[in-house]
C-alpha cells in the first residue's frame, strides 16, 4: 500500500502518492526501479532520492516520477569556462556563490534524457503542464527549506508543455543535447559499410592506436578488488567536467559493477580506463567512465570507448545507444544525433524568479560545436 496519499489542489481527480522503495511496481525504466532508488538513497543520502506516482482515478492512468534534493551552488558546480559573456567583475556569478540553495529536482540528476519519468507522454500538453505545476506546488509546500523546483529532462524541448510552463513562471535553462545513436545494424561490419571512406579511415586509425590495451568486462568481485583504482580514474576524469552536481562515492561503482556492464582497459595488469553501460529495455545507456590522460592521448582511448560501446549495443540488440551529454562533436563523428530535452527552473521568491533569465548567462551558455555526418548519404557534408 502507498505510504502517503495527497489530493492535488485544483486537481480533484488526481492523487499524489509517495511510495516506499519496496512497494514500487515492476516493469519501469532503470532509473525508476525499486533497486535503483534504494541504492541511490543508501549511497547518496544528500540527494534524498524518492519516488511518487500520480494517479488519475476516473481513467486509471498513472504517471511515475523520481525526485531528488539538489543543493545548488552554481559557482562551485558549474565550471567558469561554461559561462557566457560577462563583465570582468563577474558580479552575477559571485552573488550566486554566496549562499547555496536547496532545490527540489523532479527528474534524475545522475542521468540525462527523459528516463526518470513514466507516463507523462500519455497526457495532452494542456493537462500535463498544470498537473506538473500543481505537483511542484504541493511538494514545495510540504518540503522543508526549498528555494525552488527544477523540472529536469521530463520531456523533449519541442514539447508544447514547456511553453505552457513558461507562462506559469518557469524558466527554460540552457543545456547541451543528449547524443543518441539509433542502432540499425546487425553487425559492426554493416555499420562500417555505412560510413563514408573518410570516417572508415578514422575508425581504423583509432583502432590501431588502441593496441596493446586489452578491454574486458569486470565481474562484480573484481570491481570490488579494483574499486580504489576505478574510483581514482573517475576522479581524474571528473576534473574536466563542466557541470557536476554531486561527487559520487566509491560504493556507487561497486553497485554499478553488479547492475551494469563495467568494462576495464588494461595496459598489462594496470587498469588505465573503464566504461559503464546500463541495460534499460531497448536502450543502452553509456554512464560514468574514467581514464588516465596519458592513455587517452597515446591510445585515442575515449574515441575507442565510443566505438566499443557501439559494438556492445549492436551485440546486445539494442535499438538506441544513449551516449549522454558532453563531448558532442566526437560523439556525432561516430553517428550520434543531438536530442534536446527541457529543464525548467522556478524559484519560490517572485523577485528572484524574475531575475533567473538574467543570471543564467553568467552560469552556463552552451558552447558552439560542429555536427559531424559520418554516414554515406548524398546530401550530408563530410
Amino acid at each position: 500500500m502507498p505510504v502517503d496519499t495527497i489530493s492535488l489542489d485544483n486537481f480533484g481527480d488526481w492523487q499524489l502518492r509517495f511510495f516506499g522503495v519496496g512497494e514500487w511496481p515492476l516493469g519501469l525504466p532503470f532509473w525508476l526501479r525499486s533497486g535503483t532508488l534504494l541504492a541511490l538513497r543508501k549511497q547518496l543520502p544528500d540527494l534524498a532520492t524518492r519516488a511518487i506516482v500520480l494517479h488519475h482515478q476516473p481513467s486509471g492512468r498513472s504517471v511515475y516520477l523520481s525526485m531528488q534534493d539538489l543543493h545548488f551552488a552554481p559557482r562551485d558546480q558549474i565550471s567558469g569556462a561554461a559561462k557566457g559573456v560577462t563583465s570582468s567583475y563577474d558580479i552575477r556569478r559571485r552573488l550566486l556563490g554566496v549562499v547555496p540553495s536547496k532545490v527540489l529536482a523532479i527528474g534524475q540528476l545522475l542521468s540525462s534524457g527523459s528516463h526518470a519519468q513514466y507516463g507523462l507522454e500519455q497526457l495532452a500538453p494542456h493537462e500535463a503542464a498544470p498537473l506538473l505545476h500543481a505537483v511542484a506546488n504541493t511538494l514545495l509546500r510540504r518540503g522543508s527549506g526549498y528555494r525552488g523546483v527544477l523540472l529536469k529532462d521530463l520531456f523533449p524541448a519541442a514539447s508544447p508543455v514547456a511553453v505552457r510552463l513558461s507562462d506559469r513562471g518557469y524558466t527554460p535553462l540552457p543545456t547541451d543535447p543528449v547524443m543518441e545513436l539509433e542502432v540499425v545494424w546487425s553487425s559492426l561490419a554493416a555499420y562500417l559499410n555505412d560510413l563514408s571512406s573518410k570516417y572508415r579511415v578514422r575508425y581504423r586509425r583509432a583502432r590501431s592506436k588502441l593496441q596493446p590495451l586489452v578491454r574486458r568486462r569486470l565481474p562484480p568481485e573484481e570491481v570490488t578488488t579494483r574499486l580504489q583504482r576505478i574510483y581514482a580514474l573517475y576522479r581524474m576524469t571528473l576534473r574536466g567536467a563542466v557541470v557536476n552536481f554531486t561527487t559520487l562515492p566509491p560504493d556507487y561503482f561497486s553497485w554499478l559493477g553488479r547492475v551494469a556492464a563495467l568494462h576495464g582497459y588494461f595496459a598489462g595488469e594496470q587498469l588505465v580506463g573503464f566504461t559503464t553501460g546500463i541495460d534499460d529495455g531497448d536502450r543502452y545507456q553509456a554512464h560514468y567512465l574514467g581514464f588516465t590522460e596519458e592513455a587517452n592521448q597515446r591510445h585515442h582511448l575515449y574515441h575507442n570507448m565510443l566505438f566499443d560501446l557501439l559494438e556492445d549495443a549492436i551485440a546486445g540488440g539494442y535499438a538506441v545507444l544513449d551516449y549522454g551529454r558532453t563531448a558532442l562533436e566526437i560523439k556525432s563523428s561516430v553517428g550520434a544525433e543531438p536530442h534536446l530535452y527541457t529543464t525548467l527552473l522556478r524559484l519560490r521568491n517572485p523577485v528572484l524568479n524574475y531575475l533567473v533569465p538574467r543570471f543564467v548567462p553568467a552560469v552556463f551558455t552552451p558552447a558552439p560545436w560542429r555536427q559531424r555526418h559520418p554516414f554515406r548519404t548524398p546530401d550530408a557534408p563530410r
